[in-house]
Parts: C-alpha cells; sequence; structure tokens
C-alpha cells in the first residue's frame, strides 16, 4: 500500500508540476512557479515522509496532508489566474 502511495505522490507532484509550468503560462507568468516549487516539494518531502524517515505521524496520514497541499496549490493557481476581459 506504501508504494502505491509513493507513485501517486510522485505522479501527482511531476503531473502538477508540468501543468504549472506549460498550462499556466498565460494566466500566471510568474506566479507558476510557485505552484511548480509547492508540487516539488510536496513530492520530495512525501516520499521521504512516506518511507517513514519523518515520524510525526504515519504514512498514510502524510498522504492525505500531502494531497491537500496539492490540491489547495491547483486551487490557489486557478482562482488567481487573470480574468478574461468581459
Amino acid at each position: 500500500m506504501v508504494d502505491l502511495m509513493h507513485l501517486t505522490v510522485i505522479v501527482v507532484g511531476v503531473g502538477l508540476g508540468v501543468w504549472a509550468l506549460v498550462g499556466l503560462r498565460k494566466r500566471l507568468p510568474r506566479g507558476r512557479f510557485i505552484v511548480f516549487g509547492a508540487s516539488s516539494a510536496s513530492a520530495l518531502f512525501g516520499c521521504a515522509a512516506l518511507a517513514g524517515e519523518v515520524g510525526i505521524v504515519p504514512p498514510a496520514a502524510w498522504f492525505v496532508v500531502l494531497m491537500a497541499v496539492m490540491i489547495a496549490a491547483t486551487t490557489i493557481a486557478l482562482r488567481a489566474g487573470h480574468r478574461a476581459a468581459i
């Protein structure tokens, strides 16, 4: 189960990073690097936390926290983008 959580964290982190750099080019010209940094840091920290290197909470709880951080970064990036002129 932990291997599946590792794979999920890596795939979501890489996917969110690629989306931030490519997909947010027009909406957030400078802010996309913040989203990329948050997804990269979450993926790196997530791999260590899920491996048991960070023993504050169990790996399943770290997985929930990491997914919440990545979802929050995505939501903030989508809501902070430039609005189209009407």
